[in-house]
């Protein structure tokens, strides 16, 4: 069912058994690190065979890197302030993305963070991190589509978003993941012993690729009107 008003640039549409994944942001500590990946450690489960994004912010340094964890397993570790074990996640990262100016910029704040070497791999030498808690990551948490235009959606979550935060976002659309920047312009709690929530998402940033695919699906549920 579509709906238009004279206050909207699109018409939007309800739709159901769409979905998709807000990448929110999670630290995470770097083991050791070379231009082809990472050994990284994390308080959060980690998908092997998934996709993450994973943001460097160092100095003048601001890069955002895409890599996929080859192996992940669960230990434990010992906090400093009570000395109690607690579980995190240690994982092989590899690199997908690191085109010729990411891999100046990475190599850049390995040079200037690097300790000791702890052997070669595939790609170049590893090396411990001095400071390896530069380095934050995108991870997925799970949202299912109302209403969708060209401009935006509206979505059900199980958790609240940050008014007029933008976040990095994964539309999954006949089998595409697109990739899409939002601003949460609505946030309301609509069920609280669900914890269900109606979250409004603007669309602030579409490659040509991804407003294609949007377009092109929209286009289907013009012709089901």
């Amino acid at each position: 069912m579509a709906e238009n008003s004279d206050n909207r640039r699109h018409t939007r549409y309800m739709v159901e058994d769409i979905h998709g994944n807000v990448l929110y942001t999670a630290d995470i500590e770097v083991l050791n690190i070379s231009v082809d990946g990472a050994a990284i450690e994390t308080a959060r489960r980690l998908e092997v065979n998934r996709e993450y994004t994973f943001r460097i912010n160092y100095r003048d340094i601001s890069l955002s890197l895409k890599g996929n964890v080859v192996w992940a397993l669960l230990t434990t570790r010992l906090k400093k302030d009570t000395q109690d074990s607690v579980p995190v996640y240690r994982a092989g990262v590899k690199f997908t993305d690191v085109l010729s100016e990411k891999a100046e910029a990475l190599l850049k704040f390995i040079e200037e963070n690097r300790g000791k070497k702890t052997g070669t791999r595939l790609g170049g030498i590893r090396f411990n991190i001095a400071n390896g808690k530069k380095i934050t990551m995108g991870l997925p948490r799970k949202y299912c589509v109302k209403k969708i235009s060209l401009s935006g959606m509206l979505v059900e979550t199980e958790y609240p978003l940050s008014l007029d935060e933008q976040y990095d976002i994964e539309l999954f659309l006949n089998g595409d993941a697109i990739p899409i920047v939002g601003r949460i312009a609505y946030c309301r709690e609509i069920d609280a012993h669900r914890s269900q929530y109606d979250i409004g998402i603007e669309f602030v940033m579409l490659t040509d690729s991804a407003k294609g695919l949007l377009q092109h699906f929209l286009g289907t549920l013009e012709e089901d009107e």
